[in-house]
C-alpha cells in the first residue's frame, strides 16, 4: 500500500508546501509492513496561503491533490495559539494581555471591544499538513475541475496616529479626500472560517459585518477541521475495526498518541491570522452614506491602474486594501483606501507618492486610461484592459468606470482645474459633514430616479450642476418643476427647491416654490447638536415667503426608498419604524369621513402617507385649498383618540388662557388635565398625544367650523434628546409640521412649536382669537411682501350658530363633558355651492344620518376619556 503526504511551511513571506508518498518496503522483523518515503516542497506566498492552504481547502502539485487536515502547532506554555481582542468597528485589535484588558479601543474609543465575542484565539500558522492515500489522491481524467473551498478573509488595518509621518500628510481644499503615509502600518489579515452563502453575518470585524465559523484544532495532535466536520471520515484510516464505531476518534490523526486512550482532549476554536509590518498610504476617500460600495471598490481599482501607469510596469510588491473608522462627529463611517507594501517594512516606493504633485499624476494617468480604453465605446461597466484586472473577484460586479471617472473628475475638474491642496496634521482633521450632504442629495435624486423610472406619468430629466427638471402628469394636467440642490437663502440653506415651471405668466405672480429638508438626527436634536428651535423660526420664514416648507427625515427616505424598491444593497441601514398616520384606524376612519363630506376621497394617499410621498403627491396637486381641507381633516381625526377637553364652547377670552398655560405644562409633564372650563362661546379646546406621544393641542370654532393645530416638541430637556423614543416624537413632529402648514388655506392655523419657544408664542394672533393669523403674522413680520391666505368663507346660513340646523356637530350633542348649552351648539358645515331645494332637503338627510353617526362615535370617545381622568381605565 502507498500513502502520499505532505507538510505546508509558511515562513515569514511565502508558505513552502514539502510534500512526499510512501510505497511499501518490505517487513520489518515484528512482521508489520515497512514504508520508504520522498518528499517535494512547493512554494505559495504568505498571504495566500492564508486560505489556500486553510485547513478543509485542497491543493494540486505534481499530478495529485492533497486536503489540508491539520496545523502543526506548539503545545504547553509556549503554545502557538493566542488570545486577541478584535475590534468590532475599527481595525485595532489588542494582542497584549487581551483577555484581561476590556479598556475602550484607543482609536475609535468603542466600548463593544470588551464584549466576549471580541475576544477570540488565533493561530499564525507555519506548518500546516496533509495526508491522503496515494490512489485517492491521484488526479485522473475524470473531472477538470478542481476542489475549492471560498474562506471569509478580513483585513484588518492599525495605525497609531502618533506612528504618522509629520509633514506627510494633506488633504483637497474642494473635496473630502486626503492622503497620509507611515512607516510603520501593521496589515493583520484574518482567515475567519469557510464562506456559507446565504448565512447571517452576526458578527463584525474591522467595521464589516462578516460570519465567523472557527476552525478546530486538536491540541494533542493538531488535526483541524473546518464547519466542525472530521477531519479523516474513512473508515480505512481507523487503526482497528472498533474505531470505525467511534466517531470522534475520526478528529484526530491516526498517529495521534490520543487516539486509542485518553478522552476529552480540547479541541479549540481558533482564526487563522497573518500580521505584516510595513510602509502605507491611508487614502481618505469621497464616500459616507451612499453608493460606497461602488465608489470604493472603483476607485481602488482605479488607483492601482494609475500606480502601475506611473511607475511602468506591475510592481507587485505593492498591494491595496480597504479600512474603515467611525466618524465622532457625524456618527456616520470613513472609508480609506491603503496602499501598502507586501514586503516587511516596506521599500521606500510609496514615500514619492506623498508629493501631492506626483499623486495628481498618478490620478490623470488612471483617468486617461480608463478615457482611452477600449471598453468605453462598447457600453460595457469596465473590461479586464482597465479595472477588472484589479478588482477582487467577489466585488467585480459593483467596479464601474463611471463611479471611478466621477471620483476622478470632481478631485481633477473638467472645465477648469479642480487640484488644490494643503497640509494638514492628519486625515482624521477632515470633516465629514460636507460628504454627508453630498450623498445625501446624491440618494435623494437616487430615489426620484427609481420613482420615475417606475411611473409613466413622471419624468425626471437631469441637466447636472445639481438641477433637474420633473415633470407630473396629473389626469391630462401637466406640472413641471424645476429642481435646484443647496440653495443658500442667507439665513438658511436649503436642501432642494421646487420651483414651478409652469402655472400662471403674470409678472406680478410669484412663481411657487417648495423648498425640502432632509434631516439628520444626530445633527439636528440630540444633545450635542440641538437645532430643533432654530429649524423652527427659519422654516417659518420661509414660509412666510410663500413657500410650502417639506421636512424629511433620513429614516423617511430608507421607508421611500424600501417602498419603492429603490434602496441600495449597501445602505446598511436598519427600517426605522413608521410615526405616521399619527393615530390608529378608527381616528383615520374618522378623519376620512371628514374629508368625505367635503368632497374628497384620496387623504390615504395624500395626507396619511409618508412624507417622501406626500411631498410628491403635493408635486402633482399643488392646490393649497385642497390641502388645507386636508390637514383640517387630519386634525378633525384627533377626536379619534384619547383627548382631553380643556374648552367647552369657550370665549376667545377663555379659550386663549387655557391656551396659554398648556405649553408651559407640556415642557414640565405630559400636559395638564384640569377640570374642562365651559364658557357661553363657541370655541372648544382639546389636548392629546399623537402615537409617538408627541403632544399636539387642536381648537375648533363652533361658529366657523375651522380647525387650528399646535404640535410641540420638548427641547429642553436634556436627559431626553437623542433617545430613540424622544427620535420618534421629533420624527413625528416634523410631519405634523408638513401638513399643519396647510390649515392656514383653509381659515385656520397650523403651528409649530418648541418648549423653548412657547414663552415667545403669541396665541393672540391666531384666528379663532381675533388675530391676523399665525402665516399672515409671519409675513409682517418679516416684510416679505408675500400674498398672505385668502379668507375661507363660511357658509351663510339664516339661524344663529347655536341653532344652525345644518351644522356638522364635531363635539357630539350628547356628550355628557359638554354643558346644556353646548350639546345645541354644532359646527357648521363647509362650504357647499348652491342646490335647488329638493336636493339641498336630500342631502341635509344624509347629512343628518352622518351626524348621528358621528355624534355616537364621540360621547363613546367622551366616555372613555372620562373614566381614563376617574382612574377607571389605563
Amino acid at each position: 500500500m502507498r500513502w502520499a503526504w505532505a507538510r505546508c511551511c509558511a515562513w515569514a513571506r511565502c508558505a513552502f508546501v514539502s510534500a512526499g508518498s510512501w510505497s511499501a518496503a518490505g517487513t520489518c522483523d515484528e512482521g508489520r509492513p515497512r514504508y520508504k518515503s520522498k518528499s517535494f516542497s512547493y512554494g505559495r506566498t504568505r498571504g495566500f496561503a492564508l486560505s489556500e492552504l486553510a485547513p478543509g481547502n485542497t491543493f494540486y502539485a505534481e499530478g495529485y491533490k492533497h486536503r489540508i487536515t491539520g496545523i502543526d502547532i506548539v503545545t504547553g506554555r509556549d503554545q502557538d495559539w493566542r488570545h486577541w481582542r478584535f475590534c468590532p468597528s475599527c481595525g485595532y485589535v489588542r494582542t497584549e494581555n487581551a483577555e484581561n484588558d476590556t479598556m475602550p479601543c484607543p482609536r475609535c474609543e468603542e466600548t463593544s471591544i470588551a464584549d466576549s465575542g471580541c475576544l477570540r484565539q488565533i493561530v499564525q500558522p507555519s506548518v500546516v499538513t496533509a495526508r491522503d492515500k496515494r490512489e485517492d489522491a491521484r488526479i485522473g481524467d475524470e473531472s477538470d475541475d478542481r476542489d475549492r473551498r471560498f474562506y471569509t478573509v478580513v483585513d484588518m488595518v492599525d495605525i497609531d496616529p502618533k506612528d504618522f509621518a509629520v509633514g506627510k500628510s494633506w488633504r483637497h481644499t474642494k473635496e473630502i479626500f486626503g492622503v497620509d503615509y507611515t512607516r510603520r502600518a501593521v496589515i493583520r489579515r484574518i482567515n475567519a472560517g469557510p464562506l456559507s452563502i446565504g448565512a447571517q453575518e452576526n458578527d463584525q470585524l474591522a467595521g464589516k459585518p462578516v460570519r465567523i465559523a472557527p476552525f478546530h484544532v486538536r491540541t494533542a495532535c493538531g488535526a483541524a477541521s473546518a464547519d466542525g466536520r472530521p477531519v479523516f471520515d474513512d473508515d480505512r484510516d481507523a487503526v482497528d475495526n472498533s474505531a470505525n464505531r467511534q466517531r470522534e476518534l475520526k478528529h484526530h490523526t491516526p498517529w495521534c498518541p490520543l487516539r486509542r486512550g485518553k478522552k476529552g482532549v480540547p479541541q479549540e476554536p481558533v482564526l487563522l491570522a497573518h500580521e505584516l509590518e510595513t510602509e502605507a498610504l491611508r487614502i481618505l476617500l469621497p464616500a459616507a452614506t451612499v453608493l460606497v460600495e461602488e465608489k470604493v471598490h472603483s476607485f481602488q481599482a482605479a488607483l492601482r491602474l494609475g500606480v502601475d501607469g506611473a511607475f511602468g510596469g506591475d510592481p507587485q510588491h505593492l498591494a491595496t486594501t480597504l479600512a474603515t473608522m467611525p466618524d465622532r462627529d457625524t456618527a456616520e463611517t470613513r472609508h480609506f483606501l491603503v496602499l501598502y507594501d507586501r514586503l516587511p517594512h516596506g521599500t521606500g516606493y510609496l514615500d514619492r507618492l506623498t508629493d501631492p504633485a506626483a499623486f495628481r499624476q498618478v490620478l490623470e494617468g488612471a483617468r486617461r486610461l480608463l478615457v482611452e480604453c477600449p471598453c468605453n465605446g462598447e457600453g460595457m461597466q469596465a473590461c479586464h484592459l482597465c479595472l477588472y484586472l484589479y478588482a477582487d473577484e467577489q466585488h467585480i460586479d459593483r467596479v464601474s468606470r463611471q463611479a471611478a471617472l466621477e471620483i476622478l473628475d470632481e478631485l481633477l475638474g473638467t472645465d477648469t482645474d479642480a487640484w488644490d491642496t494643503k497640509k494638514v496634521g492628519n486625515t482624521d482633521q477632515i470633516g465629514l459633514d460636507g460628504q454627508v450632504e453630498s450623498d445625501l442629495e446624491a440618494r435623494f435624486l437616487k430615489a426620484l430616479r427609481g420613482w420615475a423610472g417606475q411611473r409613466g406619468d413622471a419624468v425626471l430629466e437631469e441637466s447636472g450642476d445639481n438641477s433637474a427638471y420633473l415633470r407630473l402628469d396629473e389626469v391630462g394636467t401637466v406640472h413641471g418643476w424645476r429642481l435646484t440642490a443647496q440653495r443658500n437663502e442667507g439665513y438658511t440653506r436649503t436642501d432642494f427647491t421646487f420651483e414651478r415651471a409652469d402655472g400662471p405668466k403674470a409678472a406680478r405672480v410669484p412663481k411657487q416654490k417648495i423648498t425640502v429638508y432632509l434631516d439628520g438626527h444626530r445633527f439636528h436634536a440630540t444633545r450635542r447638536h440641538n437645532r430643533l428651535a432654530g429649524d423652527a423660526d427659519k422654516r417659518n420664514r420661509l414660509r412666510s415667503e410663500g413657500r410650502a416648507v417639506f421636512q424629511l427625515t433620513w429614516d423617511d427616505l430608507d421607508a421611500f426608498e424600501r417602498q419603492t424598491n429603490t434602496a441600495e444593497s449597501a445602505a446598511g441601514r436598519e427600517a426605522a419604524e413608521p410615526v405616521w398616520p399619527p393615530y390608529p384606524h378608527s381616528a383615520q376612519d374618522l378623519a376620512k369621513q371628514l374629508y368625505a363630506e367635503r368632497g374628497g376621497d384620496d387623504l390615504a394617499d395624500s395626507a396619511f402617507t409618508d412624507p417622501m410621498t406626500m411631498l410628491l403627491a403635493y408635486l402633482r396637486s399643488p392646490d393649497d385649498a385642497a390641502w388645507g381641507r386636508r390637514a383640517s381633516a387630519v386634525v378633525g381625526g384627533l377626536f379619534g383618540t384619547g383627548k382631553e377637553m380643556l374648552v367647552g364652547n369657550g370665549t376667545p377670552h377663555q379659550t386663549r388662557q387655557a391656551l396659554d398655560h398648556l405649553p408651559d405644562a407640556w415642557g414640565r409633564t405630559d400636559g395638564i388635565d384640569p377640570a374642562p372650563v365651559q364658557g357661553t362661546g363657541t370655541l372648544n379646546l382639546f389636548q392629546t398625544c399623537d402615537e409617538s406621544g408627541l403632544p399636539v393641542a387642536f381648537l375648533v370654532d363652533g361658529a366657523t367650523g375651522r380647525w387650528s393645530g399646535l404640535a410641540c416638541l420638548d427641547d429642553t430637556a436634556r436627559d431626553q434628546l437623542g433617545t430613540p423614543e424622544h427620535k420618534t416624537r421629533w420624527r413625528s413632529w416634523l410631519q405634523w409640521s408638513n401638513i399643519l402648514q396647510f390649515l392656514a388655506h383653509d381659515g385656520g392655523d397650523g403651528v409649530q412649536l418648541t418648549t423653548a419657544t412657547t414663552g415667545r408664542f403669541d396665541t393672540s394672533i391666531l384666528k379663532a382669537f381675533g388675530g391676523l393669523g399665525e402665516l399672515e403674522s409671519l409675513v409682517v413680520r418679516y416684510g416679505t411682501g408675500a400674498s398672505a391666505p385668502q379668507p375661507v368663507p363660511v357658509e351663510a346660513s339664516n339661524e344663529t350658530p347655536a341653532r344652525s340646523s345644518s351644522a356638522r356637530s364635531a363635539v357630539g350633542p350628547g356628550d355628557p363633558r359638554i354643558p346644556r348649552r353646548g350639546r345645541t351648539r354644532s359646527l357648521p358645515h363647509p362650504p357647499r355651492p348652491h342646490l335647488g331645494r329638493r336636493r339641498q332637503e336630500g342631502t341635509r338627510l344624509r347629512l343628518r344620518a352622518r351626524r348621528a353617526r358621528l355624534a355616537r362615535r364621540l360621547r363613546l370617545g367622551s366616555r372613555r376619556s372620562a373614566d381614563r381622568r376617574d382612574g377607571r381605565a389605563v
